[in-house]
């Protein structure tokens, strides 16, 4: 009986040493270090009556998610993104994703998306501030929008502005 007692005790032990450092690694999501970008800034509008800007650091400082993402177009393929999504940004003021009707991303090099309500009811919008372990570079920062699984016409690179319309 001592022996399953301990073989038993020895498999819990094993699972929560296993967990533990699971959770000390981050639990999944990469630790991006921003030192070089913490200060750059993106536009949301349509929150309130006036412009809000957010920094990397503000976005790095809410639940981020780290996800292996693959655009359905040839042109990008997979990327393992980091950054919070859409509906975290938003629920810090008191608004979900699914509240929005439309959402137009503008880039620095002055290219631009439109996200309507099939997008935004039903994807999650990653606000990427990190590629693959690493802070993105000057060609895409200072936050690339990601949506799993979607075109990557919509990947929105060098992103400065983003308008919102309920």
């Amino acid at each position: 009986m001592w022996s399953k007692i301990n073989t038993v005790a020895a498999v819990l032990l094993a699972l929560i040493l296993g967990l533990t450092s699971l959770c000390m690694s981050g639990c999944g999501i990469d630790d991006i270090d921003i030192s070089g970008c913490a200060d750059e800034t993106i536009t949301l509008s349509g929150i309130t009556d006036e412009d809000i800007t957010l920094t990397i650091a503000d976005l790095k400082a809410m639940d981020c998610v780290t996800k292996t993402c693959e655009s359905t177009s040839d042109k990008i393929g997979k990327v393992r993104a980091t950054g919070p999504t859409l509906d975290t940004v938003l629920q810090q003021f008191g608004m979900k994703q699914s509240d929005v009707q439309k959402v137009h991303i503008y880039a620095k090099d002055e290219y631009d998306a439109k996200l309507g309500p099939d997008v935004l009811e039903t994807e999650e919008v990653i606000l990427a501030f990190g590629i693959g372990g690493e802070p993105l570079g000057e060609e895409d920062a200072p936050v690339r929008i990601i949506i799993p699984d979607s075109d990557s016409a919509y990947w929105v690179r060098m992103v400065e502005r983003i308008e919102l319309e309920d």
